[in-house]
């Protein structure tokens, strides 16, 4: 399977959709939006959950499957599980096969990658699938938190100073969790100004280099989307 591409930032607003057409209009991807992100994201936290749950009582369970098979069905067995190595191996295969599908789902229309974006991605997921797919690449978004703030307004997404206390935390509390904690050599910490400024071309090239694709076009950086048509 080929490498995903992972698009992430702090908050809404912040310019993952600009990074999405990017990489999609480079003809050689297809990244997905947020409701395939968020597929992932459960299907991920489905496996770190089992893998922590099976930390506790492997052994129980395992044992107690035992005694079922060997005739030992006079029990209290509501919660009976395959083998806990067999049972984490079936949440395992359903992680990678959601993400061949996307692979497959991309290779049908020509396109050899394939990624998800997904604003406000809780570091800890994002995280374990940079070690779950260590050949993926995350292209984390950071603009600046007042533009990110104006954005949001605008889309009605914050009404009130209350919102607006809650929009800074977020942005503050996920833009460091992500610098402390995802991989450095699997994460792209994109400046959104430079992207979007005079730099524009230059940082094209860093990220088209960063990610293994040949060109990202700069016609699309001349257009700004920031919502569904009509809407």
């Amino acid at each position: 399977m080929t490498a995903p591409i992972f698009i992430a930032a702090p908050v809404r607003r912040s310019g993952t959709t600009l990074l999405q057409r990017l990489c999609t209009g480079s003809g050689e991807a297809l990244v997905f939006g947020e409701s395939a992100a968020n597929d992932l994201f459960v299907a991920a936290g489905m496996l770190q959950n089992k893998r922590q749950m099976m930390s506790y009582n492997a052994d129980w369970r395992d044992n107690q499957l035992r005694e079922v098979l060997d005739g030992q069905v006079n029990q209290w067995i509501p919660d009976l599980l395959p083998d806990v190595k067999d049972y984490l191996e079936i949440h395992e295969g359903m992680l990678r096969e959601l993400c061949a599908g996307f692979a497959r789902a991309a290779a049908n229309h020509g396109r050899p990658r394939w990624g998800v974006k997904f604003p406000e991605w809780p570091t800890a997921s994002l995280h374990f699938l940079q070690a779950f797919f260590p050949a993926s690449k995350t292209i984390y978004v950071v603009r600046d938190f007042e533009e990110c703030l104006a954005s949001a307004r605008k889309m009605e997404m914050v009404r009130n100073e209350q919102d607006a206390a809650f929009f800074r935390n977020n942005y503050d509390n996920n833009l460091n969790s992500a610098r402390e904690h995802l991989n450095p050599n699997q994460t792209y910490f994109l400046d959104y100004a430079n992207l979007t400024g005079a730099a524009g071309s230059a940082e094209l090239k860093k990220l088209a280099d960063f990610l293994e694709l040949k060109e990202l076009p700069e016609r699309v950086l001349k257009v700004r989307v920031g919502d569904y048509a009509g809407s």
